[in-house]
């Protein structure tokens, strides 16, 4: 079982089949689902697959982690997951690592995705040993472009994506200091 991962205000916990509810939610809003599951209405089953995929990660320390924010039991969803085909683009990205998040919106502007991202590559880096990140953020997402700055992310390139043109960043973290 993947390891709770500490936040300054407070931390990540395995994500399980009990967070469907509120996982379903969250990627039901509008806002959250326009950029993360590229404005398409999961339905309930496809979610549920989501947290099971999460689950099978979980032996090798990826997968996916609640977010639990100022004692809220669900603040979002964070997690570490093999890169997905469409950020992969190139042949020396397939069987990278990426993280994900989606915060609700009410957490947008505090911090709490730094926060969250902050405890999942010092998690990557100490515990996993993972050379490198990839990320990919679909190009008008502008939070989460200003969020991969922070965070050390180096912009890679340009590839087709589902709904819109992604941008792939990269963190390398040899000879870096860990994020906090």
């Amino acid at each position: 079982m993947k390891p709770c991962l500490p936040m300054p205000r407070g931390r990540l916990r395995p994500a399980t089949a009990d967070d469907l509810d509120d996982l379903e939610r969250l990627l039901h809003d509008p806002r959250v689902r326009r950029y993360l599951c590229d404005d398409v209405v999961l339905p309930r089953d496809s979610v549920a697959a989501m947290l099971a995929r999460g689950e099978q990660l979980d032996p090798s320390g990826l997968g996916l982690w609640a977010i639990e924010h100022l004692g809220d039991r669900f603040a979002g969803i964070a997690g570490l997951q093999p890169i997905q085909d469409e950020a992969a683009a190139t042949s020396t990205a397939t069987g990278s690592i990426e993280p994900i998040i989606a915060v609700q919106p009410r957490y947008w502007g505090d911090g709490l995705a730094s926060e969250a991202l902050g405890a999942l590559l010092l998690h990557a880096r100490e515990a996993l040993g993972l050379p490198r990140l990839l990320a990919a953020v679909d190009q008008p997402n502008l939070r989460s472009h200003r969020l991969m700055h922070r965070l050390g992310f180096k912009a890679l390139d340009t590839t087709p994506g589902p709904a819109h043109g992604l941008l792939r960043y990269e963190l390398r973290f040899d000879n870096e200091k860990a994020p906090k």
